[in-house]
């Protein structure tokens, strides 16, 4: 497994794996809109040129997620837009795998000791994920999205190196 930087040729996969506007919200919040395209992702790139998407890819080489590294920006570096992308390979453990490469890649680019990231109150099998890679949450820190006409609180988690394993 590797982690290899975005490029605008990949934009197929991650609109392939976009398949429904309550997934691209659970996924992105309210950065972007549903149907996906490439002119939302090239802005935000514009707009925000120190962060840095990622593709997860397996042992064929073959593409399976998707991430952020966000510097920058309160509470960075933050690890955001994080996604297994193919629905079937959900639930496999790849989201950890991928979690852990990126946490690798801070952890050797990146001057730091925390690596935070925002999760969906309510996206139980992305918290016990993150749990497992050795995020926690932080107590009253949290973020109220509204989509639909519907509040959706994002908490905030964190990662320490001195923490870790």
């Amino acid at each position: 497994m590797r982690l290899r930087k975005y490029l605008p040729a990949d934009f197929y996969l991650l609109n392939s794996w976009m398949t429904s506007a309550e997934l691209l919200f659970q996924f992105a919040g309210t950065a972007w809109t549903f149907p996906l395209d490439e002119n939302q992702i090239h802005q935000y790139q514009v707009t925000f040129p120190e962060r840095q998407f990622y593709i997860g890819c397996d042992e064929l080489d073959n593409p399976f997620a998707f991430g952020e590294i966000i510097v920058g920006d309160i509470n960075s570096p933050r690890l955001g837009r994080l996604l297994v992308g193919e629905s079937v390979s959900r639930g496999k453990g790849l989201g950890l795998i991928f979690v852990n490469m990126l946490i690798e890649e801070c952890r050797t680019k990146i001057d730091t000791r925390i690596i935070y990231l925002y999760v969906f109150h309510d996206n139980f099998r992305a918290i016990r994920c993150y749990q497992k890679a050795g995020f926690k949450f932080i107590p009253d820190k949290s973020i109220t999205f509204t989509h639909n006409d519907r509040d959706q609180i994002a908490l905030l988690m964190k990662y320490s190196f001195l923490d870790s394993k």
